[in-house]
C-alpha cells in the first residue's frame, strides 16, 4: 500500500474542516437528555466511566481522524503513517509509529468504544474496537521489530517466545537511533514510561494476554535487582547505557506495580498467558518504604493524578491540589501535549485536584487553538498534541480505576 503526500493532504483538509465543525456545533450544544441510558451499566467498566455525550465523541474523533485517516468498513487505509518529523520509519518503508501517541490512541478509541457500549450502539463500538486490534497490531509490527536490517538497529531475540512480538520490548519509534542510545530523548530505544502506558493501553482495550507476554519478556531487563528500581531507558536491543544501568525505587516502579497489578488481575486463570505475581512481589519489596511525590511539571502532574487513585488513600492528592495552580496554567500551551496531560489528570481525579470549571475552560482554550494550528496547516508535535486532547475530551473514560482493579498498598 503506499499513501502519497497528497492522498494524506487531503485527508487532512476534509478533517481539519470536520473539526472546525464539531467545534462551532458545541457552542450550541444542547443539554442531552441521555440520563437513562449513562445509567445502565457494562461488566467490567469504569465506574467513573464518563457519560455518554456525543459532542465530546465527535470532537475526539475529529480530532483523532486528523492523525490516523478515516476509520472505514475495512480499515485498509488505518493507521495513516505519522509525519515524517515525528516519528521514524519502521521496517517495512512505510509506516511510522509513535509509543507514546498510540498508547493513548488506543485508550481514546477503547473509551469511544465503551461508552457506544454504554449507550447500547453495539455496532459504533465494534467498529472502533476493531480499530483498536488494527492499531494495535500495527504497532507490535513495527515497534516490536528492528527498524532495519542494520546490525546496529538490531532488538534482543525473545528465545522463550513470551513475547507477542518476537523480540524483547519495544522501541517508542524516535526519529533518529544508534546502537548505543543516548542518556536523554534524542535517540530511539526504548523508554519504561511509554512502555507502562502501551501496557495499561492493552490491558483496557481487552489485550491482556498480549500485555502479559510483553510484561514478562522485558521486566528482567528493566528491573535493577541490586537497587530496586526501573531503569528508564534501555537501547533498542535492551541493553542499559553504563549510567543508565543503576536505577533505585522511584515512580517507574511504582508505575510498574499498578500496571502489572491490573494485568494481572485481568489474566483468565488457565489461559497461555503467564503470571506476573513473581514480578510483582518484587516491585512491592522494593518500593517498601517509598513515598510518592508530586511534581509541578504540567505532564507529570497529570501521569501523577491518574495513577494516585490506584493507591490506598489518594496520597498525592492534597498535593496535586495545592500545585494545580502551576500545573494548569496556560502558558504550557508552548508544549501542549504536556498541559494537556494535566488537564487528563485533572478529569480523571476531579474536583479534589483542581476546579472543574478551570480546567474546562483550557480544554476550551486548547481546542480553539488547535482549531487555529490545523487552519495553518503546519503544528510541531501534531500527532501527540491531538491525540491526547482528544483522550482529555474523553475523560475518564478507560483511564478512570474500575471496580475490580487492585489498589495498592504503600
Amino acid at each position: 500500500i503506499c499513501i502519497d503526500l497528497v492522498t494524506r493532504s487531503t485527508w487532512l483538509s476534509y478533517h481539519t474542516a470536520a473539526f472546525a465543525t464539531a467545534i462551532s456545533a458545541s457552542a450550541q450544544q444542547n443539554n442531552l437528555d441521555a440520563n437513562a441510558n449513562t445509567a445502565r451499566s457494562i461488566a467490567n467498566m469504569s465506574r467513573s466511566t464518563a457519560a455518554f455525550d456525543e459532542s465530546a465523541i465527535t470532537k475526539a474523533l475529529s480530532l483523532l481522524d486528523t492523525v490516523y485517516g478515516p476509520i472505514t468498513d475495512n480499515l485498509t487505509q488505518f493507521p495513516l503513517p505519522m509525519p515524517a518529523n515525528e516519528a521514524g520509519l519502521c521496517h517495512d518503508g512505510y509506516q511510522r509509529r509513535y509509543l507514546w501517541t498510540d498508547a493513548f490512541g488506543v485508550l481514546a478509541y477503547t473509551s469511544v468504544a465503551e461508552m457506544y457500549e454504554m449507550n447500547d450502539e453495539k455496532d459504533k463500538a465494534d467498529t472502533y474496537r476493531r480499530a483498536c486490534d488494527k492499531l494495535i497490531n500495527t504497532v507490535h509490527e513495527c515497534l516490536g521489530s528492528p527498524r532495519s536490517n542494520d546490525k546496529d538497529d538490531a532488538m534482543k531475540i525473545d528465545h522463550s517466545s513470551t513475547s507477542p512480538t518476537g523480540h524483547v520490548g519495544l522501541r517508542i519509534g524516535k526519529l533518529h537511533s544508534r546502537k548505543v542510545t543516548d542518556y536523554g530523548m534524542e535517540y530511539d530505544g526504548q523508554y519504561w514510561h511509554y512502555v507502562d502506558k502501551w501496557l495499561l493501553a492493552l490491558a483496557r482495550s481487552g489485550h491482556v494476554n498480549e500485555g502479559l507476554h510483553i510484561a514478562k519478556s522485558c521486566f528482567s531487563t528493566f528491573f535493577d535487582v541490586d537497587h530496586g528500581g526501573i531503569r528508564w531507558k534501555l537501547s533498542v536491543d535492551s541493553t542499559a547505557p553504563p549510567s543508565l544501568r543503576y536505577a533505585g525505587p522511584s515512580d517507574d516502579a511504582l508505575v510498574a506495580l499498578i500496571v502489572f497489578s491490573i494485568l494481572e488481575a485481568a489474566r483468565v486463570s488457565g489461559d497461555d498467558a503467564p503470571s506476573l505475581s513473581d514480578e510483582i512481589q518484587m516491585l512491592k519489596s522494593a518500593l517498601i518504604g517509598y513515598k510518592p511525590r508530586v511534581t509541578n511539571d504540567p505532564l507529570g502532574w497529570g501521569l501523577e493524578a491518574i495513577y494516585d487513585q490506584y493507591l490506598t488513600g489518594k496520597p498525592r492528592t492534597k498535593m496535586l491540589a495545592s500545585t494545580h495552580e502551576s500545573a494548569l496554567h496556560p502558558s504550557h500551551m508552548s508544549l501542549p501535549f504536556r498541559l494537556y496531560g494535566a488537564l487528563i489528570g485533572a478529569r480523571v481525579a476531579g474536583k479534589e485536584v483542581a476546579p472543574k470549571a478551570k480546567v474546562e475552560r483550557l480544554i476550551e482554550m486548547s481546542l480553539k487553538y488547535e482549531g487555529k494550528i490545523m487552519e495553518r496547516g503546519h503544528e510541531e508535535h501534531s500527532s501527540i498534541n491531538r491525540v491526547m486532547l482528544a483522550m482529555c475530551l474523553l475523560c475518564p473514560g478507560v483511564l478512570g480505576k474500575r471496580a475490580d482493579d487492585p489498589t495498592i498498598i504503600l
